[in-house]
């Protein structure tokens, strides 16, 4: 039996205890500065200040026409890398002495017939400059251009086409390591989207291979796999040749950044440095398809939102240390009979302050012809509730009526400086929509996962460091078919930002409004740098902060002045540059020197 007096002292303990909590969570609650956004700026940089190249930046020639999907790609690949882009639709007009002067000849065999140019193209190869073949002409022409074929070292055509069962990229090219896209079991086939049909080329032994097509075939030997990619040594000149459509707007600028690398003793080029994971139309403080909702999950979407949804987001955040930007909206439904909740309103608020988050506005509405009332009422709404700045939004698609929204200057929008979207054929990854606003596109799709997609999130981070992850809550709210159910949804999103959207710890997780500022220095830089011994000195110019992706062989970075460095994978580092000059100390005592291809 207890006494009397154990029963006090335990009383009194359970009673400090619990007032200790209570005061705990009230003080936690107090120092919550739930309505404002730390990371949203007032005064941001602007589109007017935006870099442009000139004939004084790193020339690029491209030869072929100066339209099509291939062009576009470098176009876009040399705006982030600062480069001047110059295209030539006939070889003969590249005279010898720009040839010479040029960084990289780019050569697009789609829109350019390579073997009327063969002697053109041979004679190049003279200038010492790395030629880099985007594409090759189709294999039934390929067999009669002798010179094209000797140019890239290729020995034999063993097949015209042949069913590949996979990809392969080596270590050393794209950042990340190695990576071999093939099936393992019959639960991976679904992700195989490489199983196609592909040139069967086979190189010689001056020949360096980066990529090539993997098959199921025991009695073909792993040397002898379809070639993809691979450089040649040929007059002294290093010859590049791409044999699949890599070359794209999902792959094309890590790919060119890879050959880049591989092609010179070190590279150092500007990167974002933000990784973004998003949720669109979340969370919900309206009713949201009421009749739907209670009939699969038999509770209406306000508390289906709070306590089955959040939970799992907040462990998400947590458990992979990602800042969520999650992208209210006050209803989708224009003719929405429910007002929406104050309190859920303020419960999210403190959610995701406490998690690092930010809140920003969807801009999606079922009728667009209502668009600017719909915009006009969600401005009023949201700044009755809080002093919140709500400066980044996320659109399904940017169609015309949005567009128009920004353009003109919309009052309702003038806050937010960030559109998160879905990129279109005509639109660059990253840019202004106007002089004040910039575009961020969607790069991953959160609950789909496949082969080909996993190697674009490679290549978007080896040539920009950049990346926006969407969980598309719309698809649960107002589901289509089983998939787009909770259930099943929520185990795609879980086991897919686990296994392959978390797993790039090379750059920093963001969250929009942060990534925002680092994508207006990134557009908006101007830098220079030159190499005097083993000291590389970066000037940048209109911005205060930058990064920079550096890559050596075998070289070691010892310090830097003016900025922090960080290894992210051996012979790869993170340059964070503060200020407008750096210096970076490199120590090459431990330089390895890689086999080149000129054995």
């Amino acid at each position: 039996m207890v006494s009397r007096r154990t029963l006090i002292t335990i009383i009194l303990m359970m009673l400090t205890i619990f007032f200790m909590f209570q005061f705990t969570q009230v003080v936690k609650v107090r120092n919550n500065q739930y309505d404002t956004n730390e990371y949203a700026k007032e005064s941001v940089l602007v589109k007017s200040e935006q870099f442009v190249a000139n004939t004084h930046n790193e020339l690029i020639v491209f030869l072929g026409k100066d339209s099509g999907a291939t062009y576009k790609t470098v176009e876009e690949w040399c705006n982030y890398s600062k480069r001047y882009l110059k295209a030539y639709s006939d070889p003969n007009e590249l005279n010898r002495d720009t040839a010479k002067a040029a960084h990289l000849i780019l050569i697009d065999s789609k829109t350019l017939n390579v073997g009327d140019y063969s002697d053109c193209l041979y004679n190049l190869t003279g200038c010492n400059t790395t030629m880099v073949f985007l594409n090759l002409p189709d294999v039934k022409k390929f067999k009669n251009m002798n010179e094209i074929r000797e140019m890239l070292g290729i020995t034999e055509i063993r097949q015209e086409y042949v069913n590949a069962d996979g990809f392969q990229v080596f270590d050393g090219f794209l950042l990340g390591g190695e990576a071999a896209y093939m099936p393992q079991n019959e639960e991976e086939k679904k992700y195989n989207d490489f199983a196609e049909s592909v040139n069967w080329y086979l190189t010689g032994n001056g020949t360096q291979t980066y990529a090539v097509a993997m098959m199921d075939d025991a009695s073909v030997m792993a040397n002898d796999y379809p070639r993809i990619i691979w450089r040649n040594n040929f007059n002294g000149t290093y010859i590049y040749a791409v044999a699949n459509d890599l070359i794209n707007s999902d792959t094309g600028m890590g790919f060119l950044s890879a050959i880049d690398y591989s092609a010179n003793d070190y590279v150092l080029y500007p990167v974002v440095n933000a990784q973004n994971t998003v949720i669109s139309d979340y969370p919900v403080i309206a009713a949201e398809n009421e009749e739907k909702i209670k009939q699969i999950y038999s509770m209406d979407s306000k508390n289906l939102s709070r306590d089955i949804f959040w939970p799992e987001y907040v462990s998400i955040a947590t458990r992979y240390n990602i800042k969520l930007t999650c992208f209210l909206n006050t209803g989708y439904e224009n003719e929405n009979l429910s007002e929406p909740s104050d309190e859920l309103m303020l419960f999210y608020l403190q959610q995701l302050k406490e998690i690092d988050g930010e809140m920003g506005r969807s801009l999606d509405v079922d009728d667009y012809s209502k668009f600017k009332d719909k915009m006009k009422y969600d401005r009023e709404y949201l700044e009755k509730e809080n002093d919140y700045h709500y400066s980044a939004s996320y659109a399904y698609s940017l169609n015309d009526e949005i567009k128009k929204a920004f353009l003109g200057r919309d009052s309702s929008l003038h806050r937010i400086h960030t559109v998160v979207s879905t990129r279109d054929r005509n639109s660059k990854l990253l840019s202004y929509l106007d002089d004040t606003v910039t575009f961020q596109g969607i790069t991953n799709i959160a609950d789909e996962y496949s082969y080909k997609k996993e190697l674009k999130n490679r290549c978007m981070l080896t040539a920009i460091g950049y990346s926006t992850t969407l969980i598309d809550m719309h698809k649960v709210l107002y589901p289509e078919e089983y998939d787009d159910e909770w259930q099943y949804f929520s185990k795609d999103v879980a086991a897919n930002i686990k296994t392959y959207w978390a797993k790039n710890r090379e750059f920093e997780y963001t969250a929009v409004s942060e990534s925002d500022t680092r994508v207006r220095e990134f557009l908006n830089l101007k830098y220079d740098y030159v190499r005097e011994g083993n000291v590389i000195t970066v000037k940048c110019e209109k911005t205060d902060e930058s990064y920079f992706i550096l890559r050596t062989h075998g070289e070691k970075v010892l310090e830097a002045s003016n900025a922090h460095v960080e290894c992210i994978e051996e012979d790869a580092y993170l340059i964070h540059v503060y200020g407008r000059e750096s210096k970076i100390y490199l120590d090459d005592s431990d330089k390895i020197y890689k086999y080149d291809g000129l054995l």
